[in-house]
Parts: C-alpha cells; structure tokens; sequence
C-alpha cells in the first residue's frame, strides 16, 4: 500500500505509518481516472430527488448515522427504493459489517424470505441499536446482493493496537492507493492531544480501513462486467469527497460517485463546480472528472 505524507513531525511517526510492506513516500497528485465523478450534495427531499440522483450516478453514498427506522418514508428507505426501481443490477454495501462475515451475506442472498432470520442473527452489525435494527431491516427485506466493506475485527483490532500483521493478512490489505496531500496535516489539526505514536496508528488504521472499502468497492464494479448500482451506507466521516472511500474508489474506477445526506468537509480544491459539469434533474450535479484528474 503506498502512502503520500509530506512534511511529518518526525522520523519515528513516518517509521511507524510505513510499517507496511512496499510503504512509500509520494508527492503530487495522483493519476486519477477521467470521465469518472464525485458529487457530495445534502439530503434529497422528495421521491423524484433520488430518483434523479440515481439514475445518474453509479455509486451512491448515505451516512449510516442518519439512517432511522425502516419507515418506508424515511430518506434511507426512499434511496434503496429508486435503486430498486432503476431497473440495473445493484447491491447493497455496508461498513458496519467486516469482510469475515461475507459467507453469511453470500448465503442470505440465496435463502428464501422465510428462511433468512437465522442467517441474518449470526451477523455482527456494528452502530447503534437504531442503525444496527435497520440495517437487519433491509437484510430482512431485500433480496438485493450484499458487500461486507470493513476490515474484519481481529486484523483492526491488532492494528489498532499497533501490532504487526502477519504474511497472511497482508495479502488482505489494500495496495496500489496514493494519499491526498494534506491527508496527515489534517489529521494531526483534528487530534491535538494524541502522541505522535499514537496519532501514527490511529492515522494508519482510518486510512487502512478507508482503502479496504474502496478497494471492495472497485472490485464489485470490476466483476460485474457492465452497467450496475451500488449502494453504500458508510461512516458520515469517510464520506468526504478530497478525503475519503469515494476519493479513493476514484483512483482506481471510472464510476459516478454521489454522496448523499453528509455533513463531511470538502476541501475547496475537491469541489466539482467545474466548466464539464453538467446539470440533471432534482438539483443534483455530476461532473466529468473526479478532484485532481489529469486533463486530457
């Protein structure tokens, strides 16, 4: 996995974040795909809002601390909704539940209806009570194909630790990923009391976490072999669009990108007001190159 930090406070915070194999350091900006988008616009209000939203975009973002009830006129509920009713392919991702767990959300897709709650009780859902009751909700009630998007709980809970990974769960890790320049120094500003240690492994596992995402995220679109939906409920802090999971599925995928409903910074340099863009109904706008794509 490849890292860009610049300017760091010293030698033992850059040895710890590269503790990674094939760590290096990066500075500009990374190649990003063209043609690809990211959008970050606040909560839709109506039934044709997210209708338009979706059907203009590939890869459809919603904080999970905002989902509610499973109230069919909740915003979560009007979202998988018009992904249902778009007529493509799609599936439905989660960060609240690790990558160990994908075999139980394989053989949910395969049970009947009346068969799925012994499957669904054996899987951990992280959140709330609220966000984990509607996520079990949609499990329940969808017979859409599910992603498990987070890094499985004993490899964050080492990492979290400061502990190295073994071989084996290296070949897990994300590769291949570049961060944004001011990635570290932002972080740093937000966590002022932490130890430059400390501040390492946190640092390490958000990042870590984040490009896991991504990287499950590009391969659903890889194997899919054509047009398809995604939708994605994920932390409202990984949303952000210079910064987080949609950032880094740009590095790799040549998808639309649209996050819904979040509150997440969006670095000024990271907005897409550009002269490509182009409008689309429901006051929604999706732009022709992600942030830092190379020109043509």
């Amino acid at each position: 996995m490849a890292f860009c930090l610049v300017r760091l406070p010293a030698i033992l915070l850059a040895a710890s974040i590269c503790a990674l194999p094939s760590c290096a350091f990066f500075s500009g900006k990374p190649p990003l795909p063209k043609h690809a988008s990211i959008e970050h616009v606040g909560q839709p209000v109506a039934r044709t809002d997210f209708a338009a939203g979706v059907e203009n975009a590939e890869v459809i973002y919603f904080p999970t601390n905002r989902t509610a009830s499973a109230g069919r006129s909740e915003p979560a509920a009007l979202l998988l909704e018009a992904v249902e009713q778009s007529g493509l392919p799609h599936a439905i991702a989660w960060d609240l539940i690790d990558a160990a767990q994908q075999p139980l959300l394989d053989e949910l897709q395969v049970k009947p209806m009346v068969l799925r709650e012994s499957v669904i009780a054996q899987i951990a859902i992280a959140g709330n009570g609220r966000t984990q009751e509607h996520s079990r909700s949609v499990l329940r009630s969808t017979s859409s194909r599910h992603l498990a998007l987070a890094l499985p709980a004993p490899l964050l809970v080492k990492m979290g630790g400061g502990h190295a990974s073994t071989a084996e769960e290296e070949k897990h890790l994300p590769r291949g990923f570049i961060l944004p320049s001011d990635d570290w120094e932002g972080y740093a500003e937000r966590h002022p009391g932490m130890t430059h240690r400390e501040m390492a492994e946190s640092f390490r596992v958000q990042t870590v976490r984040r490009q896991f995402a991504a990287e499950k995220i590009v391969e659903y679109f890889r194997n899919q072999g054509g047009e398809s939906k995604l939708l994605v409920f994920g932390r409202e802090a990984d949303l952000g669009t210079g910064h987080g999971v949609p950032y880094y599925v740009a590095q790799k995928a040549r998808v639309r990108q649209l996050v819904l409903g979040s509150d997440a910074p969006v670095p000024a340099r990271a907005k897409l007001l550009t002269g490509r863009s182009r409008s689309i109904r429901g006051g929604f706008e999706i732009v022709d190159r992600p942030p830092g794509a190379a020109r043509d």
